[in-house]
């Protein structure tokens, strides 16, 4: 079986007399490889660092939809012929802009575009995040930064740091929290769907529990844990699953449940030299709930699209899974906060 090891890098802003670019190199032990017990599932999966960026390899879509059941087979779906959205999101007019909450959630700081793109980040007037919290947003500045930046893209250090930063105007962001900026006349917010987030300190799906059963089956592997992340509109589900390792084989998925169907969304790696880093940079092996959020979730032509945070040790990664036939597929569209603590 082929193996593909990848590793990625981050770049952040480090202080000093000079705000310097520093890339930050942060590479893994975990080794994408294809599931064995699934000849369906994905040759690849996205692999992330501690701190670095979502894989930028070409797209490729994962484990197409299981047909067993683990609803009702009366569940109406809410997208069908007598209940379409409202609206769709087109993936393409995406544009890759991102930014986080003051401590006060009064501002948003994009730090990551130049200097003199002002004409372009004025039309920038909404940010979504937190779980598809929708804000209006006003350009207000420039901001130049100070020799006391500390290279962590924290709520904390945004006085210090460069960037345009955004007015937040009527309910408050959520501190440090990563948010998606756009413009609204590009971004149909109809398509939006009413996210319900899980409590992730919350229980794990009990072994008799039939979505576990069924993705179980489905995959044909044993389950170690599994977790609801949150509610997508009225009738779909997405959890995390961790499979049983399988020698040095490891699994975890995202799994989309909706109408009685599974989509899965595979992040397989091989343990080498350092069992207690596999996925990112010191996850112990393990992936738990607190590790995932969403920013949002929407209809777009060919299904959902889903933007997601995922948390780790050094840092938050922040990117965009798209439904295509039966699958996943991730988006070029990433983004990677480098948090560090001192």
């Amino acid at each position: 079986m082929n193996q593909a090891k990848r590793s990625f890098r981050h770049r952040l802003r480090a202080a000093g007399c000079l705000i310097l670019a520093a890339a930050i190199g942060l590479s893994l032990t975990g080794c994408a490889r294809p599931n064995s017990n699934d000849a369906a599932s994905s040759a690849e999966a996205s692999v992330r660092p501690s701190s670095g960026s979502p894989s930028s390899a070409p797209q490729q879509t994962d484990s197409p939809a299981s047909a067993v059941p683990t609803v009702s087979a009366s569940a109406t779906p809410t997208v069908s012929a007598t209940n379409p959205p409202e609206a769709f999101l087109d993936p393409a007019k995406l544009r890759p802009v991102f930014g986080f909450a003051s401590e006060t959630g009064s501002h948003i700081l994009v730090s990551r575009e130049e200097e003199g793109a002002g004409g372009q980040m004025k039309s920038l007037n909404t940010a979504i995040g937190n779980g598809g919290q929708v804000l209006a947003v006003k350009l207000e500045k420039w901001q130049t930064g100070s020799d006391n930046n500390n290279g962590r893209e924290l709520a904390n250090n945004i006085p210090n740091m460069s960037g345009y930063l955004y007015k937040v105007e009527g309910e408050a962001a959520m501190r440090d929290e990563t948010y998606y900026m756009v413009d609204s006349a590009a971004f149909p917010q109809a398509a939006l769907l009413e996210l319900q987030p899980a409590d992730p300190a919350g229980p794990q799906l009990a072994a008799g529990d039939p979505v576990r059963q069924s993705i179980a089956a489905a995959k044909g592997r044993k389950i170690q844990s599994a977790w609801k992340l949150a509610g997508l509109g009225a009738d779909r589900q997405l959890y995390l699953v961790q499979f049983v390792r399988q020698d040095k084989d490891m699994l975890f998925s995202l799994v989309l449940e909706e109408d009685g169907k599974l989509s899965f969304k595979d992040y397989p790696a091989e343990i080498t030299d350092n069992e207690y880093s596999v996925w990112r940079v010191d996850d112990g092996g393990e992936v738990n709930p607190q590790m995932f959020s969403l920013l949002f979730a929407a209809h777009s032509a060919d299904g959902l699209l889903l933007g997601l945070n995922w948390w780790g040790a050094e840092g938050v990664n922040s990117f965009f899974l798209t439904q295509q036939g039966n699958g996943f597929t991730e988006l070029a569209i990433e983004y990677s906060r480098y948090i560090s603590p001192l």
